[in-house]
């Protein structure tokens, strides 16, 4: 055989018999490693070196697996139990280099209290390399998807708008030395009370009070609202209604409802699940144009 040939074989076993999530034992690999001692005459420690630095150079970077992460997975939600290396919400901000510190929630069970913090698919890959090189014994963090809609209103951008591309010029900010006043991009990520756009079963008050465990003399009122470029659609067979971009003059009918807090907003999320998105938009009421979200599909349309 081609001494190349040998080599390249070599390589890629070094690459792939890597050893299973399961095997924490240093040797899970030694047989590749008895490989490499037999041809070339390494010593154990020499062929476990170079199988090391083997692996490490063909595994993905942190960015590389981002990159390959669909939209829809790396806007996943998860919980995230604070725990061993990350015990604490500032540790998680390092460990999946974030802006800011994530929120912390806390929980109980039989087994006793827990905190966690929210973080999406991109976050998650990032913990997750990091943890791997980190010294020491191997820690398996604890992740809880949550199947929610994501929410992510830009702060400096119109992004996202119903019925808006805001990556196109007419929908960009303007520099800031341009104008008069600073700009507003509509509703902010957690500023509440929000108006909301509901169509479908969101439209139904027994819908709302089981959802936000309202009790019987608290009864939400739904207002008849129009938000303007969209467009209705269905998917899984024509199952569920999907709110989408549609033509700049499309109306769709609905209804609007004033959230009055994150726990609310949370539990509407979780009801459309991660099939759809928080978006901003210009909901009419009564003649009245006011600012508020609505949930617009990002999957597949039937």
């Amino acid at each position: 055989m081609d001494l190349f040939d040998e080599l390249e074989n070599l390589a890629v076993t070094a690459v792939y018999e890597e050893p299973g999530e399961d095997d924490d034992s240093p040797d899970a690999n030694k047989g590749t490693i008895k490989m490499w001692q037999d041809r070339f005459g390494y010593t154990y420690e020499e062929a476990a070196g170079v199988i090391g630095m083997t692996q490490n150079a063909t595994k993905p970077s942190t960015s590389t697996q981002q990159a390959m992460l669909s939209p829809t997975q790396a806007r996943a939600i998860y919980l995230l139990q604070l725990d061993g290396p990350i015990s604490t919400p500032q540790r998680v901000q390092i460990a999946a280099n974030l802006a800011t510190i994530p929120e912390s929630h806390h929980g109980s069970s039989s087994g006793g209290d827990s905190a966690f913090c929210k973080v999406d698919g991109r976050a998650k890959i990032a913990i997750e390399n990091w943890l791997s090189n980190q010294s020491g014994p191997l820690f398996r963090p604890l992740f809880i998807p949550v199947g929610m809609a994501y929410k992510e209103l830009s702060s400096q951008s119109l992004y996202p708008t119903l019925g808006n591309d805001t990556t196109l010029p007419q929908f960009r900010p303007q520099d800031p030395h341009l104008l008069s006043s600073s700009p507003s991009f509509g509703r902010t990520q957690n500023g509440f009370p929000v108006w909301y756009f509901f169509y479908g079963t969101l439209a139904s008050v027994p819908k709302l009070c089981a959802l936000l465990s309202l009790s019987g003399d608290e009864i939400p009122i739904l207002y008849d609202a129009s938000v303007l470029g969209a467009k209705m659609e269905s998917w899984g067979n024509g199952k569920y209604k999907a709110l989408v971009n549609g033509p700049e003059d499309s109306c769709v009918q609905g209804s609007a409802y004033q959230v009055m807090s994150e726990e609310d907003e949370d539990a509407l999320r979780k009801y459309e699940t991660d099939a759809y998105e928080v978006v901003r938009c210009l909901i009419k009421v009564d003649g009245t144009a006011v600012q508020g979200c609505t949930f617009r599909f990002i999957g597949e349309t039937d």
